[in-house]
């Protein structure tokens, strides 16, 4: 919107632990209860609870949000290049050349939304009075009668990617492949020849979006539409009438209706045991207005009209955007629009356009809180919810539950969120030009409200900033963004970053507008129509849910020459959570190798067997009574030996019960001693018997064994059942290293975590 709107498991697979806000956390419904470390147990010494899972995954769902907005065709292309390999990884069957495991993903489901949701009723992007592109309602695409050209392929993982026929008909409907036809004979595209035609397909896909939609880019609420809503809405529009040159708009934005078929759509694509991954691609800050109350005013009213803040909302920092106005007027920043007796209230927009602002139009969702003095906006928490929360809100405002985590399967470790985003590549990138992990840091220097702090390319900005270099015919001065420029009509902001366009790009120039000095006046711009470079604005608000998004969210920065590296992240993060044992918790052993950990496995049921005889083969050597030697010593000052009654007050867990209507749904439970064995019964009345495994460390088994569950990838333990936590690379294998992941647990023998358990990871602070 900162461009001018010319259109108005068979083996265990653990994935992750992590604190009450990491993502990696299971989603707990209201239960009356919470997440937070126990206090007060026999021992004293708070613990942590944390799930992770021990079912195979070999599903995934891959979702790209595209902007289609003015000035998208070249990051569209470079997308559309680049999917194929995203594609070709994805559907390989490749082994870890660490571990030896395979990394399969035999079974993929494609979507490709776009951020244009429309203007609710006001003229900006009314598609009725401009094209329908401008309403895409975040339906599948391609449009009707669209989608043919040409897209890219690649004939293997490593080659380069050519241009191929799109396959037709391609209806608005999700691909869909698998490699074993007989996995799932409907699946559109099958085998190793099917999924060439998958890559194909999606990179034609990507690229209809083209850039004919709404300057308003509402990336997050599209996103939430399709994949969350329980309900969305059919419409949700003010009453407004059209002059000649005028626009009015009265009463409020009304929600109307439930989109059936986006609904059709959603379950055609999201399965609920399978990874499911979002890519965003945007060059510009998200604006997803909220359709509510007279919420269509910046998108209605005309340039230089906006009521103003009141002065105390310019010191509002900028990562304020409220949902109550509550917040803001407790600081005293109210609306002109409401309230206008403060000074600041008469005062005009400015006339002089050149580097001041006067009240654009297509700057409308830029700094509200500050020049408006209220947020239209939804709130970012919003989007960070709907990726670790059970219930969220429908269109309605009624709590539902959430899509994503129906059927009691899936749980935020097993969801990506990639946003390819304008941010300059240097803080985004590793050494290899991939995505790198970004610490507390890293984070301050992109999304911080400190200013002083934050790199002053991701300052957004009308005006020059201080602290970049100013363009003056050559680009070179500044390696990020080429250098700040001077905004003559005031209606743009300095851009984050700029990157070259690749030879013969399509897409509105730049440069035209300039005139023949040009290239003077854009570090975008050789002339006054070759615009050689493309540029991205910065991308704050995306970044900040990124941020929140924790271990379940990669930020990219979309001024990147290649997506090569971005794609390949997407891959290893992705792999790591098929098949692989991937730890996302740091876990500090002592001398002997045993962590500070304990591990739960609560069965499906309760079939009158102890845990010490599970095998129903003699003693089982790896289960113990919660509590019971040997998963407990008394030299163990986490865990030792207590009774049955202690350890099971001190364990609270999140377990699936079916519920009342027959589906499954997630219960905060405490456990119980009952006679010889400890329980779990949820509101469903089934009876769960729960254990202990045993920590495969000196002391606990042979020493022989103890040091090869920690050194050899290979070992099966075959004879001795256990845990053991390693940090050996060859044991945590590739796919969990390129994904950040620094350990694994490992199961051997008999205590291989068995099919429908759920299993726990209870620590010591």
């Amino acid at each position: 919107m900162n461009r001018p709107l010319v259109r108005l498991l068979v083996a265990a697979t653990i994935v992750g632990c992590g604190k009450v806000e990491d993502p990696g956390k299971l989603p707990l419904p209201d239960v009356g209860g919470d997440d937070s470390p126990i206090d007060g147990g026999p021992i004293g010494t708070p613990i942590t609870v944390d799930p992770f899972r021990t079912n195979a995954i070999d599903k995934v769902d891959l979702l790209f949000v595209v902007d289609n907005s003015l000035s998208m065709a070249d990051k569209q292309g470079e997308l559309g290049k680049r999917i194929p390999e995203l594609i070709a990884r994805l559907t390989a069957d490749t082994v870890d050349p660490v571990t030896g495991r395979r990394n399969t993903s035999p079974d993929v489901h494609v979507g490709v939304i776009t951020s244009s949701l429309g203007s609710h009723g006001t003229g900006a992007c009314d598609p009725a009075r401009t094209n329908k592109s401008n309403d895409d309602r975040a339906h599948l695409l391609p449009r009707p009668g669209e989608g043919g050209g040409t897209g890219w392929v690649v004939t293997t993982p490593t080659a380069a990617p050519v241009l191929s026929p799109c396959p037709g008909p391609i209806e608005a409907s999700p691909l869909t492949w698998v490699f074993d036809p007989l996995r799932d004979p409907s699946a559109r595209y099958k085998g190793k020849d099917g999924a060439l035609t998958l890559q194909t397909a999606t990179s034609c896909i990507v690229q209809s979006a083209e850039q004919v939609g709404c300057g308003y880019e509402e990336t997050w609420e599209a996103l939430y539409h399709f994949l969350v809503d329980p309900a969305p809405y059919a419409t949700a529009v003010a009453k407004c009438t059209f002059g000649p040159t005028t626009e009015d708009c009265t009463g409020d934005v009304v929600i109307d209706g439930v989109d059936t078929e986006l609904l059709a759509q959603r379950a055609a694509f999201l399965r609920p045991d399978s990874f499911v991954t979002v890519v965003i691609l945007s060059d510009e800050n998200d604006v997803s207005l909220r359709p509510a109350g007279k919420n269509w005013i910046p998108w209605a009213y005309p340039a230089g009209s906006m009521p103003r803040g009141w002065e105390a909302c310019d010191a509002i920092p900028d990562d304020v955007e409220p949902d109550s106005s509550a917040l803001l007027t407790a600081k005293g920043c109210f609306s002109c629009l409401v309230d206008s007796k403060n000074p600041n209230c008469p005062k005009p927009w400015a006339k002089d356009k050149l580097n001041n602002d006067p009240d654009g139009r297509s700057l409308r969702g830029f700094h509200q809180v500050q020049r408006f003095g209220f947020n239209f906006l939804w709130g970012r928490e919003r989007y960070v919810n709907a990726f670790k929360d059970a219930t969220v809100p429908a269109s309605s405002g009624k709590l539902a539950p959430n899509p994503l985590f129906s059927g009691g399967f899936r749980d935020p470790s097993l969801l990506l969120v990639t946003g390819i985003v304008g941010a300059p590549k240097g803080l985004l990138n590793g050494p290899t030009g991939a995505p790198k992990v970004l610490t507390a840091a890293d984070w301050e220097k992109l999304t911080s409200p400190d200013l002083a702090k934050r790199d002053p390319h991701m300052v957004e900005s009308i005006a020059p900033r201080v602290g970049v270099p100013r363009f003056a015919g050559d680009r070179t001065i500044d390696a990020v963004n080429g250098g700040d420029r001077d905004s003559p009509g005031g209606d743009e902001l300095q851009y984050a970053c700029i990157a070259p366009r690749a030879p013969g790009s399509s897409g509105a120039s730049d440069c035209e507008s300039l005139g023949v000095d040009a290239a003077k006046k854009s570090p975008l711009c050789d002339s006054s129509t070759k615009q050689s470079y493309y540029k991205a604005y910065p991308g704050l608000r995306h970044l900040r849910i990124l941020e929140r998004l924790g271990a379940s969210g990669l930020a990219a920065s979309i001024c990147n020459e290649s997506f090569s590296p971005i794609v390949q992240a997407i891959v290893d993060r992705v792999r790591a959570g098929l098949g692989q044992q991937c730890l996302r918790q740091v876990l500090s052993p002592d001398a002997s190798g045993a962590v500070p950990c304990n591990v739960v496995e609560v069965m499906p049921s309760f079939d009158g067997k102890r845990c010490e005889t599970l095998t129903g083969v003699g003693a089982s050597t790896g289960y113990c009574t919660p509590g019971s030697e040997p998963c407990r010593r008394a030299s163990d000052a986490a865990f030792p030996p207590v009774t049955k009654a202690l350890a099971a007050a001190e364990l609270k867990v999140v377990v699936t019960v079916i519920g009342t209507d027959g589906l499954p749904k997630k219960e905060l439970v405490q456990a119980t001693a009952e006679g010889d064995d400890v329980v779990i019964v949820g509101s469903d009345g089934r009876r769960r018997l729960v254990c202990e495994i045993r920590q495969l460390t000196e002391g606990r088994a042979p020493p022989e064994v103890a040091k090869r569950c920690v050194e050899e990838p290979t070992f099966t333990g075959a004879s001795t059942g256990g845990f053991c936590y390693s940090t050996v690379p060859a044991v945590v294998g590739d796919a969990c290293t390129k994904a950040g992941s620094v350990g694994t647990l490992r199961f051997l023998g008999d205590s291989v975590p068995k099919s429908g358990s759920e299993v726990f990871l209870v620590c010591r602070k």
